[in-house]
């Protein structure tokens, strides 16, 4: 075999060598991603029925939102799932955007601190269901709230 013909053929067989170890590589990160993915993102049939009816669209966050709601207390319904997302969100476009914390967010009219009775406790949790579902990154101020 000459130092040509030497030359020629081992290319070839490390741009395979490295081939195969990518490809394997890639396998292993697909397999991995997808056991993520499937970390049971919740669906319709998770949903309370009245909910589920009044959203049939609602994305897999949104339904996260209200699982965590109704983890934290907060009753969310078919009327009022648009509301109740909308305090979520908007919750959480407050502390991304307001150079605000979550306890000068969760005040009365007065700027008293939300008591834990009634509307102002669901609001409360439904504050902290959108900060652990929507803005995550925040969620080190939920205690804030000071939930029962």
């Amino acid at each position: 075999m000459n130092e040509s013909t030497y030359a020629v053929r081992r290319p070839p067989r490390r741009r395979l060598a490295v081939r195969a170890g990518l490809v394997g590589v890639v396998g292993v990160a697909a397999l991995l991603a997808l056991g993520a993915c499937s970390a049971s993102e919740p669906t319709l049939a998770d949903l309370p029925a009245d909910v589920a009816s009044a959203r049939p669209s609602i994305s897999a966050e949104e339904a996260s939102f209200v699982l965590a709601a109704e983890k934290l207390g907060a009753s969310i319904t078919g009327d009022t799932v648009d509301d109740d997302l909308q305090t979520g969100t908007t919750t959480c476009w407050a502390l991304k955007n307001g150079g605000v914390d979550l306890a000068q967010i969760a005040v009365d009219d007065n700027g008293k601190p939300l008591p834990d009775t009634g509307d102002a406790l669901r609001t409360k949790q439904l504050m902290a269901a959108g900060v652990q579902t929507f803005c995550p990154d925040y969620d080190n101020q939920v205690p804030q709230l000071k939930l029962p």
